[in-house]
């Protein structure tokens, strides 16, 4: 044996053999931890590419409603008329704090989530965020008439709209179920993402004959469920209208 070879406990230098071994067990671990964590970051779902241009604050004019959630139909989102859910910077919705502006020509002043051609305005705090709007508004911003389209047996996951448009990501599954859970509860509309057999998506405002869903909802949000109900259009927004008891966990 060298003396090169010999442990020497009170030595500043490192036998050369026990060098070769820590690097090489160093290196080791380290591609080992990439890779693990390539492959556990590969079996995740996507996050989504929505968008929320929180410094991009600004009116936004069309025709408001209430029902079943805060909404408003308007043009200024790409030209043509949009239907975008209304919200609050927090976890809450302001179906509330409407009032005397439910069914009127208004402007609102928020910033703009948006998710493909799914919209959400976050509207400003304080009282003045609504108004009378400005201008005259023609009239295919108006909201249409609800029409029934099918009879439907869709299988998914209940979220909030909210962070599924871009407020949050991820903004599905277990690791989301209490955001969720506190967002619909604050009044934010819950949606359905239905998944097909094919791959194919969809995702559709949750009502209860009509109206908003209340709380007991809640229970089955971010889990796998089962829905049957009736799909329904009005304008460019899809609605899935089904009471609590047509939901089944999967």
């Amino acid at each position: 044996m060298s003396d090169s070879d010999f442990f020497i406990g009170w030595s500043d230098e490192m036998p050369s053999i026990d060098r070769r071994v820590f690097i090489g067990t160093g290196l080791g671990l380290m591609a080992g931890t990439f890779g693990v964590a390539g492959l556990l970051a590969s079996t995740q779902s996507p996050v989504g590419n929505g968008t929320w241009a929180m410094g991009e604050v600004r009116e936004w004019s069309g025709y408001a409603t209430s029902s079943p959630y805060a909404m408003l139909r308007t043009d200024d989102i790409d030209g043509s008329p949009k239907t975008a859910l209304l919200g609050c910077l927090g976890k809450c919705g302001v179906a509330a704090r409407l009032n005397s502006y439910d069914g009127k020509a208004v402007s609102v002043t928020g910033s703009l989530i948006q998710r493909g051609r799914h919209s959400m305005i976050a509207v400003v705090d304080g009282p003045e965020w609504i108004k009378e709007a400005s201008r005259e508004l023609p009239e295919p911003v108006r909201f249409p008439e609800i029409e029934m389209v099918s009879r439907v047996d869709l299988t998914g996951e209940i979220l909030d709209s909210k962070c599924w448009f871009g407020a949050m990501r991820p903004s599905s599954g277990k690791v989301h179920k209490a955001c969720a859970s506190l967002c619909i509860r604050g009044g934010i509309p819950p949606a359905f993402y239905a998944k097909g057999s094919e791959g194919r998506t969809i995702l559709l405002v949750m009502t209860n004959n009509g109206e908003a869903h209340g709380e007991d909802l809640l229970e089955y949000v971010a889990d796998p469920v089962r829905i049957t109900g009736e799909a329904r259009r009005q304008g460019d927004l899809l609605l899935l209208d089904a009471p609590v008891s047509a939901i089944t966990r999967v």
